[in-house]
């Protein structure tokens, strides 16, 4: 039957816009075609009967949006069983929830997922699918990274090798994931072969597989398998499923099967449930509460343990102290924990510690002071300290037409190699600048990494520097270099100094923004970051993973002209204001 010239008109101008815009919304249609937002919602229905449009949630989709990554090609998948798949994703999408991070495949099932995760907000999404990833990129907050790199012919997929930079760093809380063909023993299969590597990768980036398979794919078998049915978590299909093929997976599948419909989802749970993870227990001993940096790390290992189910975190606070930390590497070894993180800073109790663990059979991760045999996370010391004595360098060139008249080195000779790399880095990227300094120039001072301390302590040689000189300031940390800035302010000469630092901490941040202060510059460690990659690298240990023995941060220096880009001060005052609570295990 003909539809009439008005209704004809009406679905001319929606398919138009589509083509133009790639989606529309009900309350726009409606403004622009003069009618009421019911008349569209039926007409966005009729359409998609026809396959015309897909229908989401407030308004409608482009199947094949103008063309765009060659998406004819997808449009006919997703027309295979539409009505289906729309169900399912809708009903996937409801797991995620603002501010995961979760994987998601190119398939068209997944594709019909991500149109109902278009009122979600800072999502960071790893995916190999065009088509996806422009849908969900078109929501400021979210952060959506390609899996890969190779654009298909078809012009919807990639494929190719796994994005370096999600491997060993990246842990999302799902991914999603279909495939041409799935049965009880096999798992989930593609036809593809390029394609199916890929997603066998993408699978082991998450806490939770959910798979989105239809009715017409359950039993099936296909070329190239890529997620063994232990692999996966969760099966979401449609009420399309026998009764008999619903028994099979429940005795021989290990996850619940979701059955979606018309009128609302069945969970269905398995007879023999996958054996729960191992939880593994895992101690940490902070370097010290008194300091600010070794605070954020402490703090970021805390946020990051919520994130896994498999692992209890034990604490100790070594405070500085040599026997502290070795009375403390007994008492984790009396708690039988299965991997230590140790945040320890005197060099001589070092081969004691780690002969303790070593006589345990625990295994040892070293945060930025390396010990004898672990494997070592932090800082690429010597690179950290040259960048922010570059940017020292370029200072005294612009400001004081490249005169330094002494350089103040705030050591730790306590710590070894560490505060020598990291000193030395600083020495050499001022001297790239300003030409090599002559050791009557270098004054090195014992200073403590606590600012209260440090204070007391350049107090005490204070006198001892000409007041006239022009004087760089150097330090093992954020914190002793602004207990030195203090100790020349408190003097009446804070004019003559300038200084650069390490670690970026909130302190060293604080400095940054007073306008005039002579602090110019910190290289960013990121000590918020530590903690999820520290427990990713733990579990890559415990699993037997094959792990560098050491694992570097990226470094860059915050000054005055960046510090907004890296860390908001909206963001900063948060951290200031909000409580900083002690672990309760902590002691």
């Amino acid at each position: 039957m003909a539809k009439p010239l008005e209704v004809h008109k009406r679905w001319q101008a929606i398919s138009t816009l589509l083509r133009e815009q790639g989606e529309v919304g009900v309350d726009e249609l409606a403004a622009r075609l003069s009618v009421s937002a019911n008349t569209v919602r039926n007409d966005l229905n009729a359409m998609a009967a026809e396959s015309l449009l897909i229908r989401v949630r407030g308004g409608a989709v482009a199947v094949d949006q103008n063309g765009q990554f060659g998406s004819q090609v997808f449009a006919e998948r997703a027309r295979h069983f539409q009505r289906e798949k729309e169900l399912i994703g809708r009903w996937a999408a409801q797991l995620v929830r603002d501010g995961d991070a979760i994987v998601l495949d190119s398939s068209s099932s997944v594709y019909f997922m991500a149109l109902h995760l278009a009122e979600h907000r800072d999502l960071t999404v790893v995916t190999n699918g065009l088509q996806i990833a422009t849908l969900l990129a078109r929501e400021p907050s979210n952060k959506v990274v390609l899996a890969a790199d190779i654009v298909r012919t078809d012009g919807y997929s990639i494929v190719g090798q796994l994005n370096p930079n999600l491997l060993h760093r990246f842990n999302a809380a799902f991914c999603f994931v279909s495939g041409s063909a799935f049965s009880w023993d096999q798992g989930l299969m593609v036809l593809d072969i390029d394609e199916g590597p890929l997603k066998a990768e993408m699978i082991t980036l998450a806490e939770q597989v959910v798979a989105l398979v239809d009715h017409s794919k359950i039993g099936l078998t296909d070329i190239y398998r890529f997620a063994e049915p232990a692999e996966i978590d969760h099966l979401i299909t449609d009420e399309g499923i026998s009764q008999a093929q619903i028994e099979q997976l429940r005795q021989t599948a290990g996850f619940p099967i979701t059955v979606v419909g018309s009128d609302g989802a069945e969970t269905h749970q398995p007879l023999q449930p996958k054996a729960k993870k191992r939880v593994y227990h895992i101690g940490f001993g902070n370097l010290s509460e008194e300091m600010m940096f070794a605070q954020q790390v402490r703090r970021s290992l805390e946020r990051a343990v919520v994130k896994f189910d498999n692992i209890e975190l034990l604490m100790k606070d070594n405070r500085l102290d040599r026997q502290t930390a070795l009375d403390n590497a007994d008492w984790f070894v009396g708690q039988n924990v299965d991997l230590m993180i140790d945040y320890q800073i005197d060099a001589h109790a070092g081969n004691i510690i780690m002969d303790k663990f070593n006589q345990a059979g625990i295994p040892v991760i070293a945060v930025d002071i390396p010990l004898p045999g672990a494997t070592f996370y932090g800082a690429d010391n010597f690179r950290a300290g040259y960048l922010a004595g570059e940017v020292l360098g370029c200072w005294v060139r612009e400001h004081w037409q490249g005169r330094l008249d002494l350089l103040l080195k705030l050591e730790m000779p306590e710590v070894g190699p560490v505060t020598s790399a990291r000193l030395l880095g600083q020495q050499v990227g001022l001297e790239s600048t300003l030409g090599f300094l002559g050791e009557s120039q270098i004054i090195s001072l014992d200073c403590p990494g606590v600012l209260g301390a440090a204070v007391q302590r350049v107090q005490q040689i204070l006198a001892t520097l000409p007041s006239d000189n022009h004087i760089g300031i150097i330090g093992i940390n954020d914190e002793a270099v602004l207990g030195a800035l203090t100790a020349f302010e408190q003097a009446g000469r804070i004019g003559q100094v300038v200084a650069v630092g390490q670690n970026a901490d909130r302190l060293g941040r604080e400095a940054l923004r007073k306008p005039g202060y002579p602090f110019i510059g910190t290289t960013r460690f990121g000590p918020e970051n530590y903690g999820e990659e520290l427990l990713n690298l733990a579990l890559k240990i415990l699993n037997g993973d094959a792990v560098p023995p050491a694992v570097y941060n990226q470094h860059i220096v915050i000054t005055r002209e960046n510090i907004d880009e890296y860390y908001p001060l909206a963001d900063d005052k948060l951290m200031a204001s909000s409580p900083q609570p002690l672990s309760q295990q902590m002691t």
